[in-house]
């Protein structure tokens, strides 16, 4: 099924606008709707139930949000106007911790498009994390660190295979992105973790029969680790998307020891899409 419904979390950071150009991209090879979202925790709904509050004082900190709000949102139809007609373009700000919030919108999308989270962007209020509006959402997010070239996403796409449940949820959700005359990487690194191919079919046959040409790459050895031989991969033949499967371990293994999918969240110079 195409994209027909994108997602794109704008907070007006130069990383959010790279997330809105990459999905005006995709507005126009599919035709799809895109709807800018703003969630933040702001001071003013922080405080405005808080009886202790001075009404002056809270109708400032109203009227500060209120502008921030807008300033964002004017950005937003400004970037857009000449590239998404109004019919299709959405907006929708709200208050509320932002992470959780965009992914519960996420659930009702095909795709929601996040710009690469900057920890010195200054907007810690709505900063948002690709990996966790995966985790609970249930649906794709594609990670954009900065803009892509027109035509990017649709250049050689390298799928990190290892038959586990998050890349089969991954190698799912990137059908709706890869094209049938786009080359397709499927590579393994390492075998510890690899399950074996099944009897009488394999993921190269399953994109096969969807009029995918893959070609299947192994590399028994990690040389460095698993999120940088990607990488390293990625940038060896020049890929225009990197797609995988988040967290397959375990959250708490991942923030512990730091793991394949923050290391490429953190360091990826191309498109990511993830799916947990």
């Amino acid at each position: 099924m195409p994209i027909r419904n994108i997602l794109v979390a704008f907070n007006g950071s130069e990383t959010s606008e790279t997330a809105l150009h990459a999905a005006m991209q995709l507005h126009r090879r599919y035709d799809a709707h895109v709807t800018g979202i703003l969630a933040h925790s702001g001071q003013r709904d922080r405080f405005s139930r808080r009886a202790w509050m001075p009404e002056n004082v809270r109708s400032m900190l109203s009227a500060a949000v209120a502008e921030d709000e807008e300033r964002v949102e004017t950005l937003f139809r400004s970037l857009t106007a000449e590239h998404v007609p109004a019919e299709k373009l959405h907006w929708i700000t709200l208050y509320g911790e932002p992470d959780s919030t965009v992914a519960q919108y996420a659930c009702m999308y095909d795709l929601t498009l996040v710009g690469k989270y900057d920890a010195v962007s200054g907007r810690d209020n709505a900063d948002v994390h690709p990996e966790q509006i995966a985790m609970q959402s249930g649906r794709p997010v594609l990670m954009v660190p900065a803009r892509p070239a027109e035509g990017s996403l649709h250049r050689r796409a390298v799928l990190a295979w290892d038959g586990q449940r998050a890349a089969t949820r991954a190698l799912n959700d990137a059908m709706q992105l890869l094209e049938a005359d786009q080359p397709v990487d499927v590579i393994s690194i390492g075998d510890r973790h690899v399950r074996p191919p099944l009897k009488g079919v394999d993921v190269v046959k399953a994109l096969a029969r969807h009029d995918v040409a893959a070609t299947r790459i192994r590399k028994s050895e990690v040389t460095d680790s698993v999120g940088a031989d990607l990488l390293s991969y990625c940038k060896e033949v020049d890929a225009g998307l990197l797609v995988m499967g988040a967290f397959e371990r375990s959250v708490f293994r991942e923030e512990l020891f730091g793991g394949t999918t923050k290391h490429v969240l953190m360091h990826a110079e191309l498109p990511v899409l993830i799916s947990h």
